[in-house]
């Protein structure tokens, strides 16, 4: 459950984590890698415990409008069929899953008030009386759980919640939202260990990026005597960091990775320091990589396996 594309974006931090504080270790830095790609996957078990947690105020709920001493018409029929439902229940009941939130300690990280918050927004709504006090199938609680999870997304307590506990969240979101909602969508589940199928694959976590961020590491002096040639009247000390790193990143693509087409890597890195860096940014990588990149091929430097991967 991690692309390149976020491999990439941890290795940059880390790497500008490193210029920070040289004190730190290649090897720490390695494990702070590793513990980074985890917490990856641990935020969407995260998220999925949020929303296990919230429907589970459905059964307060219920319960607080049936012991109402002066009931209105509809909270004798008020239901926690939010919480109740197959396919809830069949993650509630599903031991596994609930043995890694316990050995995770989600349950102590949140706040049953703020959670009750969050039901609440959606609770009050015409959409959720309709769905407590009609009969529903499957599919309709499927499609509303999917409602629910797409307004959540917006509310500043959940984002919050999520981001305090997971530094790189930002850069997993869109990743732990597609798992996420894939993972609704296939409920209920009767495979007690289905959540595994969305660890990260060793070829994008250790083939791809441990080869990476070490390769960087362990070839920067090398790396820079490429990357100064073409400076011209720049100096690399003046230069933006992560953009240094950046270009550092994808002259190990293009060494050290043959079936990445080197297009792919330029646009890649490109499009990150866009997001990452300054202003300028885009242009300068874009032109430091365009021209690394010509100038290696025309050496016969860069060699890539398959046809289209050379790409000028």
């Amino acid at each position: 459950m991690v692309s390149r594309r976020s491999i990439r974006v941890k290795v940059m931090q880390l790497l500008y984590s490193l210029d920070r504080d040289p004190g730190v270790s290649h090897k720490d830095l390695l494990r702070r890698y590793d513990q980074a790609v985890d917490l990856a996957y641990e935020s969407l078990l995260f998220n999925l415990f949020i929303i296990l947690e919230i429907t589970h105020q459905a059964v307060s709920d219920r319960d607080a409008r049936h012991a109402k001493l002066r009931p209105g018409p509809e909270d004798p029929l008020w239901n926690a069929k939010l919480y109740e439902n197959e396919l809830i229940q069949s993650l509630v009941k599903n031991k596994a899953l609930r043995t890694y939130f316990d050995k995770r300690s989600f349950g102590a990280r949140l706040d049953q008030d703020l959670l009750m918050k969050m039901y609440n927004t959606f609770s009050k709504t015409p959409e959720y009386k309709t769905y407590v006090l009609e009969e529903v199938d499957n599919a309709r609680h499927r499609e509303f759980l999917l409602d629910i999870y797409r307004d959540l997304r917006k509310n500043e307590i959940y984002e919050e919640m999520v981001d305090d506990q997971y530094s790189f969240w930002q850069e997993d979101k869109s990743l732990v939202i597609g798992a996420l909602k894939k993972i609704i969508k296939q409920l209920p589940e009767s495979n007690e260990r289905f959540f595994e199928e969305y660890l990260p694959d060793n070829d994008t976590v250790i083939d791809f990026g441990r080869k990476l961020i070490e390769v960087t590491m362990e070839q920067a002096p090398e790396l820079e005597k490429l990357i100064e040639p073409t400076l011209k009247n720049w100096d690399m000390e003046r230069l933006a960091v992560l953009d240094v790193i950046l270009i550092k990143m994808a002259l190990v693509e293009f060494l050290y990775f043959p079936t990445i087409p080197t297009k792919v890597t330029l646009d890649e890195y490109v499009d990150i320091s866009k997001e990452y860096s300054t202003p300028k940014s885009k242009d300068f990588v874009n032109g430091i990589l365009d021209k690394l990149m010509k100038t290696m091929l025309e050496e016969g430097k860069i060699k890539k396996e398959g046809r289209g991967l050379l790409e000028e």
